[in-house]
């Protein structure tokens, strides 16, 4: 049985407060960056970062999962992003946690309302090779900051983007 979402409510204050069924989801992911070139050049270093695609390559978005029982946010951000983009990297700093809801219709017989929360880490990648292998991911590719800007789907990553760049160009 499937859910049409186009008669869902809107999710408003009133539905937050009274909807039932309800869960929180807790997530986290990374801003997972590179440097390409040598500081002694005139040319500053250029950064790039890697960007997954889903929905059949329609949305391009930082790599992030669900926390596992036990996991610390950092830990599922640090897996997450080896799962998802094939690259390992290390914690640079917390950017920024991103708050939103949305309805769960999948193989439900009734939507439930999510609130998820999720955590954004700066990852300095430090090995491994970019890969789409896992199953929730279309493509994973380099982007520039300023090619990732425009190519992330959704505002509230373009704004983790944006704090982790403030950082990278203090770090510079």
């Amino acid at each position: 049985m499937s859910i049409d979402r186009r008669h869902l409510p809107k999710i408003t204050e009133e539905i937050k407060r009274t909807w039932q069924p309800k869960r929180r989801d807790f997530s986290a992911g990374g801003v997972a960056y590179r440097r390409i070139g040598e500081r002694s050049n005139a040319e500053a270093d250029r950064i790039e970062i890697a960007l997954i695609a889903t929905h059949h390559e329609r949305r391009w978005q930082l790599p992030k999962g669900t926390r596992e029982a036990g996991e610390t946010s950092v830990e599922t951000a640090i897996r997450e992003v080896e799962e998802e983009a094939g690259v390992s990297t290390e914690l640079k700093q917390f950017l920024h946690t991103v708050e939103y809801w949305y309805w769960d219709t999948y193989q439900k017989s009734e939507p439930c309302l999510v609130h998820k929360q999720v955590d954004f880490y700066l990852l300095h990648i430090t090995g491994g090779q970019l890969s789409d292998a896992s199953y929730e991911v279309d493509a994973v590719a380099w982007f520039t900051l300023e090619q990732g800007l425009k190519q992330l789907t959704f505002e509230a990553e373009r704004h983790v983007l944006r704090l982790a760049i403030e950082q990278l160009d203090g770090a510079r």
